[in-house]
């Protein structure tokens, strides 16, 4: 791998990491601004099983994209740096395809418990 490569790989990752570290997993505790009815623990559990199903097969599709990207842009290079630049591009896509996955669940699951009447901020 040449060293653009390698610069832009580390650049990406690092950007990866710092996105990372502002989304709030799913697993995470509520935030109330409130008192949780009685109805609360149950209204949560069905909510976080249905967010978990939130983006299925996502990962995967930007990876592949990712992917793709990266062979054109390493082909237009040279024929020996598609296979390098598919590397990099579906890790890159993966990690972005995990992140907005784990985003759009916990909006999911914020926006459940507020339809359903609780007073969830985060």
């Amino acid at each position: 791998m040449n060293s653009r490569i390698l610069t832009g790989l580390t650049g990406s990752f690092l950007l990866l990491a710092l996105a990372a570290c502002n989304t709030i997993p799913l697993e995470a505790p509520l935030q109330v601004s409130g008192t949780p009815s009685s109805s609360f623990s149950a209204d949560e559990a069905q909510c976080r099983a249905e967010a978990r199903r939130v983006g299925q097969g996502h990962i995967g599709k930007t990876a592949a994209i990712g992917g793709t990207g990266g062979a054109i842009g390493g082909a237009v290079e040279s024929g020996d740096k598609a296979l390098a630049g598919a590397i990099v591009g579906a890790a890159v896509g993966a990690a972005i395809g995990d992140a907005q996955v784990k985003e759009a669940q916990r909006n999911y699951l914020v926006q459940c418990m507020q339809q359903r009447g609780h007073p969830v901020s985060g």
